[in-house]
């Protein structure tokens, strides 16, 4: 009896251990890792490990897998572990395709792309009398601009849209575009965005006086208009929000729940725009999601 008490008391200490996967050991991965172990300090929850590769679980037994970043989801499903896992600083399309039709038992996911109707609000929010949304596609963020089309008409707006399928096409697809909308929505689809790519597509995009509407810091930083994001600090926050609330019964995947706006000024002024601030512009988006 004694060795079952002990025993029970050795699992139940060991019910709240975290292990923390991280793509790399960059910034960003850091800093997610570093909110999040702040946040659930004083929770019944505590960080075994973390690294850039999951541990054999005989050698650290933990109660749930914390992955962020794509390659440490690919790395976790590898070692195909018996705890529940929670896939964080991904799109909804890189954790689809890797999870797929093999679904573990348990895992969940906070995607980085923001939800549908909070992005068509920013967009009437900044303005008021826009009609046509440009989304430039591949076949990867197909399903994303899919999800998008309800919420845009819920907002009086009509999405057009242009596939471009390889780098080499992106800029003569774009030019079709920039004629048919008033305004680029750019989605977080590392095929058409990329350090290759974003220079020529701003650069194009201003040429046309079309404001580009983006989906990182980064991008406003080189010429975009605006950009509607959640920061690794924001999504590891969630993560532990989403810990301390349901434990290891973990709610479906969604988008995030956290988000920042920025806004360039510089080019504002150069397209003649008179926008908001970024901070009514998120009292009013975060009104919209509480109020029915």
């Amino acid at each position: 009896m004694i060795l079952l008490i002990f025993s029970l008391l050795a699992l139940t200490a060991r019910a709240g251990e975290i292990a923390i996967v991280l793509t790399d050991n960059s910034a960003p991965y850091q800093e997610f890792a570093s909110s999040l172990q702040q946040r659930l300090k004083g929770s019944n929850w505590q960080i075994s490990y973390t690294d850039t590769e999951p541990r054999a679980p005989e050698r650290q037994p933990v109660a749930l897998i914390v992955t962020a970043g794509s390659e440490a989801l690919r790395k976790t499903l590898a070692a195909a572990p018996k705890v529940p896992i929670l896939a964080t600083l991904l799109t909804e399309h890189a954790y689809q395709s890797q999870v797929g039709a093999s679904r573990p038992p348990a895992i969940s996911a906070i995607y980085l792309d923001q939800p549908a109707q909070r992005q068509a609000r920013l967009l009437r929010l900044l303005f008021p009398e826009l009609q046509r949304v440009g989304l430039l596609l591949s076949e990867q963020s197909r399903q994303q601009a899919d999800n998008l089309r309800a919420a845009l008409a819920g907002q009086r707006l009509q999405p057009v849209s242009e596939f471009a399928n390889g780098e080499e096409y992106i800029l003569q697809t774009l030019e079709a575009l920039m004629q048919r909308s008033e305004v680029l929505l750019a989605l977080p689809d590392p095929l058409l965005y990329s350090r290759n790519t974003i220079k020529a597509i701003l650069i194009t995009s201003y040429r046309h006086r079309r404001p580009v509407i983006a989906f990182s810091p980064a991008m406003v930083k080189a010429g975009a208009l605006a950009a509607l994001y959640s920061t690794p600090q924001q999504i590891g926050r969630q993560a532990a929000d989403m810990l301390i609330t349901h434990g290891a019964r973990l709610p479906a995947p969604s988008g995030p729940s956290k988000f920042s706006i920025d806004i360039n000024r510089s080019v504002a002024d150069a397209l003649g725009l008179r926008l908001p601030e970024e901070s009514d512009l998120f009292q009013k988006l975060l009104a919209s999601e509480v109020t029915p």
